[in-house]
């Protein structure tokens, strides 16, 4: 028996940097504040990936608390030909799609539903009564939706 001389990985640390600011923070955070936020990030973080020959996506806001805090997610990587990064999620849908009712290029289109803009991020076939996976524009709360539901609500798009 051949014994395991790997070390386990370790976790991903949170890191947290605080620096003295010559700003005082805001009592609140504002829709406006966050988004002027994202995009000032934006433009930092691709400034910095582009040094290394890199490119950014993302940016999207998440788990919005205007009290206290919200998220913000970049992915970082090797731009492909037309300029964007690779994306498995997109590949799957792309060939997914057509057995679920849609079009390969619905992937990120946006629809109403309840009153409520959703985007579509992906199929997952292992979930077939909730197969679409969507995110409200919003905020970035996830969804899972049926396929039929969401054929519908393109439809209603157009």
């Amino acid at each position: 028996m051949k014994k395991n001389t790997r070390k386990p990985k370790a976790p991903a640390k949170k890191t947290s940097v605080q620096t003295s600011s010559k700003v005082s923070p805001p009592r609140n955070l504002t829709p406006e504040l966050c988004d002027r936020l994202r995009r000032d990030m934006m433009k930092a973080c691709l400034a910095v990936a582009e040094t290394h020959g890199l490119t950014v996506e993302g940016g999207e806001l998440s788990d919005i608390d205007l009290r206290h805090s919200f998220n913000i997610g970049f992915r970082v990587g090797i731009p492909m030909e037309d300029g964007a990064i690779y994306s498995p999620d997109k590949a799957m849908f792309e060939v997914l799609a057509p057995h679920f009712g849609l079009e390969p290029s619905d992937y990120r289109r946006t629809f109403k539903t309840g009153g409520d803009l959703h985007r579509i991020v992906g199929i997952n076939p292992n979930r077939p009564k909730y197969p679409i996976s969507t995110e409200r524009v919003s905020d970035g709360r996830g969804f899972k939706m049926p396929a039929e539901n969401v054929t519908l609500y393109l439809q209603r798009s157009d």
